[in-house]
Formats: structure tokens, C-alpha cells, sequence
């Protein structure tokens, strides 16, 4: 009997030992699992993080790329003696402002409206208001905010040419696009 016990607790120790082992097993397999499953959600993380960073990157080349365009574009719009009509040469320089504002909401731009030094200070004051209300309904109709677009008149109060011939006037006949804010 003696005999039958020790074998009873040999069997029992064996089959607790065989247990433990497997259990042992189990743990380690479910702990390499489990740190396969982090090791793979930290690659997740770490690819995410990367693909946002590359995003943004490229978002803010984008707005820059955009601003440079804008800088590129021609800033002033020649008129026509005593006219505020906008001459069809300057239509797709408009365009290209127009786009950039509408595109970019927080843009905002003042339209400085000029003329020469033929006519009275008055008149010239509205005349070069004219002119830059004119780039303001035409940039208005392609889509651009109002709220975006401030009008001032320098009349022939600055003029960039100070010779008092045509070609120096023609200069003078101008509105410039101002960009106050870029985005």
C-alpha cells in the first residue's frame, strides 16, 4: 500500500509538473502574442504618425506653393484714360487672383485704385475709386468673398512714374492688388 501511495503521489507530481509546464507554455505563448499584438500596434502608431506628419508637410507646401503662385502673379491693373473698365489682357491675372481668394477664405487683399495727373484732385480720387471697385465686382463674380476685398483711391496722389508724357501717364493709370493677409 505504502508502495501504491508513492507511486499515487509520483503520478500526481508528474501529472502537476506536466500541468504547470503547459501552463507555462500557454502564459509565454499568450505573452508573445501579446507583445507581437503591441509591437504591431506600435508600427500602427509610429506608420499613422508618419503618414499625418507627411500630410501636413505637404499641406503646408500646397499653401505654400499657392502663395508663391499668387506673389508670381502681376499686382497691378492698367487702365485706359479716364476709364475703369478692365482691359481683357488683365482678365486671366484676375483669374489667377480670383482663384487664390476663393480658394483660401482667410486671404484678404486691398485694391489701391490710381490715376494721372490730368484732371482735378477730386475727380481723380473717384476715378481711381472707380477702378478699384471695377477689380472688386469682376474678382466678386469669380467667387471671391467680399469680405475679403478692401477698395482705397490714391487719385494721383502716388503716381510710379513722374514725367508728364503718355507713357509715363499710362503707368499711373493703375490699381494695385495688395495682399494685407495670406493663408
Amino acid at each position: 500500500m505504502e508502495t501504491q501511495a508513492v507511486e499515487d503521489a509520483t503520478k500526481a507530481a508528474t501529472e502537476a509538473e506536466a500541468a504547470a509546464a503547459e501552463a507555462a507554455a500557454a502564459a509565454e505563448a499568450a505573452a508573445a502574442e501579446a507583445q507581437a499584438q503591441a509591437e504591431a500596434e506600435a508600427e500602427a502608431a509610429a506608420a499613422a504618425a508618419e503618414a499625418a506628419a507627411a500630410a501636413e508637410a505637404a499641406a503646408e507646401q500646397a499653401r505654400q506653393e499657392a502663395v508663391e503662385q499668387t506673389k508670381a502673379l502681376a499686382h497691378i491693373i492698367y487702365f485706359d484714360f479716364d476709364q475703369s473698365t478692365i482691359r481683357a489682357e488683365f482678365r486671366e491675372v484676375l483669374n489667377g487672383h480670383a482663384a487664390y481668394l476663393a480658394q483660401n477664405p482667410g486671404a484678404r487683399i486691398v485694391l489701391e485704385g490710381h490715376a494721372d495727373e490730368r484732371g482735378t484732385r477730386e475727380y481723380n480720387m473717384a476715378l481711381g475709386e472707380r477702378r478699384g471697385n471695377s477689380v472688386s465686382r469682376y474678382l466678386v463674380v469669380q467667387g471671391v468673398s467680399v469680405d475679403a476685398i478692401e477698395v482705397v483711391s490714391f487719385g494721383e496722389e502716388r503716381p510710379v512714374n513722374e514725367g508728364h508724357d503718355e507713357a509715363s501717364w499710362s503707368e499711373n493709370r493703375r490699381v494695385e492688388i495688395r495682399y494685407v493677409t495670406y493663408q
